[in-house]
């Protein structure tokens, strides 16, 4: 085995707080995470070269990993056969599956797609129920648990995270074997890759967000917060679903839920499911 690959994944879930986790590991003196966050090294649709991916992970730490959140997509194309990749290149990896209410994150994850993301890629979502099946997280567990043992799999919540972050990352420390921290104000600020990278694609046909982009990035940020503001604010409004829509949710993700939660052993009492 090539020591040279990543030791640690974190997984997914996409809209639960993998950001922060990444951010709140690397604060760790023993820790390495990637930059950037997310390397789909393993998509079937990746063109990455092995030593490309490895020259990313140029670290003596004893913990180096990267945060591929869409790793948990089994039903995805171009995800299916993830575990087994990984498998076959790093069989002792440790894994981190952050979830958290399963509706919540249904919602988040398609007001990013509705803002952000190409007219097509939103129509083949839906076509395949990437947005559902993304919060069906006894479904995602399951196909790593194929090939890995349970204990190489931390599994944590955003609701458990975000309400002791001291505690909760402590408890990640030690499933990876380094030194538990004491410093709480390091948990605190939370991150969003929504604010950073996905800005709105009605604002970026816009003549002033292209024109920005050629001078200088930090200002076509701005540029894009003031077109949002001025121009786009009845366009840029939340999709609401409505109570029928989200009792059909719960009904279709019910089974699912009750299995991973026998899975993990975790309750999850602050999920409406």
């Amino acid at each position: 085995m090539d020591n040279r690959f990543p030791n640690l994944l974190i997984i997914g879930a996409m809209k639960s707080g993998t950001t922060s986790l990444h951010d709140y590991l690397n604060k760790h003196p023993d820790v390495f995470m990637s930059e950037p966050k997310e390397i789909h090294y393993y998509a079937t649709n990746s063109k990455m070269a092995k030593e490309e991916y490895l020259e990313l992970f140029q670290s003596e730490k004893k913990i180096v990993g990267t945060s591929p959140q869409s790793y948990t997509k089994c039903h995805n194309k171009y995800y299916k056969d993830i575990p087994e990749r990984i498998y076959k290149d790093t069989p002792h990896v440790k894994l981190i599956y952050i979830v958290r209410d399963p509706i919540e994150r249904y919602k988040s994850h398609i007001l990013e797609s509705f803002h952000c993301d190409p007219i097509e890629d939103i129509e083949y979502s839906k076509s395949s129920g990437n947005y559902i099946k993304t919060s069906m997280y006894g479904l995602q567990l399951k196909a790593y648990l194929e090939f890995f043992d349970l204990s190489q799999i931390h599994i944590l919540s955003l609701e458990d995270l975000n309400a002791k972050p001291l505690e909760e990352m402590n408890k990640l420390f030690d499933f990876l074997g380094i030194d538990q921290m004491k410093e709480a104000h390091l948990f605190q600020t939370k991150k969003n890759t929504a604010e950073s990278k996905n800005i709105p694609r009605i604002i970026k046909s816009h003549f002033l967000y292209r024109i920005g982009k050629r001078i200088n990035r930090r200002i076509t940020q701005k540029i894009a917060e003031r077109l949002a503001f001025r121009f786009f604010k009845e366009q840029l409004t939340k999709p609401q679903l409505y109570e029928n829509e989200i009792s059909d949710l719960k009904n279709y993700l019910k089974g699912d839920i009750d299995e991973f939660r026998r899975i993990t052993g975790k309750k999850f009492e602050q999920w409406c499911i």
